[in-house]
């Protein structure tokens, strides 16, 4: 259970504290108290479904999310909401912090109007690249596995516009670095969430959880393992083009299939059945490369 302790401060100037403690989610830490000056904090308790909490304060949900993201409520203690998009997507239940960085310009020492920025609207000059920032964030996308691809090709090629270090010759030196890196990261987050598989894999990486190489995690079906040996096998032997164009087809329709499961199984939250399907596409991706190279070689 998410338990927000929210207290009215005293008559006196002095400001209360407010500690966000998530006791049952195993990616999040306790949280320090910080001191603020609010008026309209009171007592509550999140549950994983959230609506209860709102009706105990007799609000709708959005208004009561809107709340506790007022920042008058919480300007001294610089209480922000950072409610990541996977929640939207049942990858877990809704996160508080109340750490908040200052971003300065490096060339000019000017205060970033946004958290997350490329340029300096200041001096204009290029900024370095956010470490903190996910691969979704970077390119625009909510967190879920249904991507949009069309816009995250579109977003990645507005990005590179500007990015690229091609646009950054005649700059001073510190700039054509920093391009370099902004660009790299760009192109290495673009690759992560074009690829299902790749994709998966870091939305799992989100949560804390990774695809071992030798995972003990769950056993795969022999009848499984026997279909890829079949496929493997029949790969192996064949010499005509025909036939190993047949096995990319059947391989690519059972991708499909494992795309749409894998879809369906982070909508709702399941990640422990993504996670056995996303092993599952590892291996027919590994068929599908060998089905290209045999094709590309003969």
């Amino acid at each position: 259970m998410l338990v927000l302790n929210r207290l009215r401060p005293a008559a006196s100037s002095q400001a209360q504290s407010i500690c966000l403690v998530n006791t049952r989610h195993p990616l999040s830490k306790s949280l320090k108290s910080t001191t603020a000056s609010c008026s309209d904090f009171q007592p509550a308790v999140l549950n994983e479904n959230y609506t209860d909490s709102s009706a105990r304060h007799g609000l709708p949900l959005p208004r009561f999310w809107k709340c506790l993201e007022t920042r008058q409520q919480a300007t001294a203690a610089n209480l922000f909401l950072t409610a990541p998009t996977h929640c939207q997507y049942g990858l877990g239940p809704r996160t508080f912090s109340t750490v908040s960085k200052t971003y300065k310009c490096w060339n000019c020492g000017e205060s970033l109007q946004q958290t997350h920025t490329y340029f300096c609207t200041t001096c204009k000059v290029l900024q370095p690249p956010d470490e903190d920032r996910n691969y979704f964030d970077i390119m625009d996308c909510e967190i879920s596995f249904a991507v949009n691809i069309q816009k995250l090709q579109r977003t990645y090629r507005n990005l590179q516009r500007s990015l690229h270090p091609d646009n950054f010759s005649q700059k001073q030196t510190k700039e054509q670095e920093l391009s370099e890196k902004q660009s790299a990261l760009v192109n290495k987050a673009y690759r992560t969430l074009l690829g299902p598989l790749s994709r998966g894999l870091y939305m799992l990486k989100l949560q804390g959880l990774q695809l071992e190489e030798a995972s003990t995690d769950f056993a795969m079906e022999p009848q499984f393992l026997y279909e890829i040996m079949e496929i493997n096998e029949r790969l192996a032997a064949t010499q005509r083009e025909e036939e190993t164009s047949e096995i990319g087809h059947c391989v690519q329709d059972r991708l499909q299939e494992l795309i749409r499961d894998v879809s369906e199984s982070f909508s709702k939250g399941d990640l422990k059945k993504a996670k056995m399907l996303l092993a599952k596409m590892k291996y027919f991706v590994n068929v599908e490369d060998k089905v290209k190279e045999k094709l590309s070689s003969s």
